[in-house]
């Protein structure tokens, strides 16, 4: 892990956090074949697994995309950032269906084809974003402890605890 930068720990945080919703996801999943009852464990989960994911591809994605991939753009670091940047593009239809499901499914519960839907789309999303974040954790830290200087890491981790959170 690339901690020597103050957003590279932020960045890290997420990413651990994101892994253990992913997990949780898929234990989830697998603990439940048919759709699980409504209420208790299963809406506080679906609650919390809608708002973290929500985060995870809109503000967390939008900082990567805004902020840290301009400055890999002007060093010439470019093949990152286009991997990463498909990857985002593949991931947040798929993290955003499942969000929404899951927000659903805490109003109004799932019926057998929402279940389904839902069961496919996490299971995909979990493998997918999984991957993601083991790139982004060997490649793109690392490459924020080659690139970014201590004034532009400082600017950094304040933009983000300002937009992401």
């Amino acid at each position: 892990m690339f901690t020597q930068t103050r957003i590279g720990a932020l960045l890290h945080q997420d990413h651990m956090a994101t892994i253990d919703a992913l997990q949780e996801l898929e234990a989830f999943l697998a603990d439940h074949r048919a759709p699980p009852a409504r209420g208790g464990q299963a809406d506080s989960f679906l609650a919390r697994l809608s708002a973290l994911l929500r985060a995870e591809v809109e503000q967390h994605f939008a900082f990567e995309e805004g902020r840290l991939f301009p400055l890999f753009i002007a060093r010439g670091e470019t093949g990152i950032v286009m991997m990463l940047t498909h990857e985002h593009r593949s991931i947040l239809p798929l993290a955003l269906k499942v969000a929404e499901t899951a927000a659903r499914a805490v109003e109004s519960g799932f019926d057998d084809a929402t279940w389904r839907e839902f069961r496919d789309a996490g299971a995909e999303l979990v493998e997918r974003e999984i991957f993601h974040v083991q790139k982004e954790e060997m490649g793109l830290l690392a490459a924020i402890t080659a690139l970014v200087g201590p004034e532009a890491d400082a600017e950094l981790a304040e933009a983000y605890q300002r937009e992401v959170g």
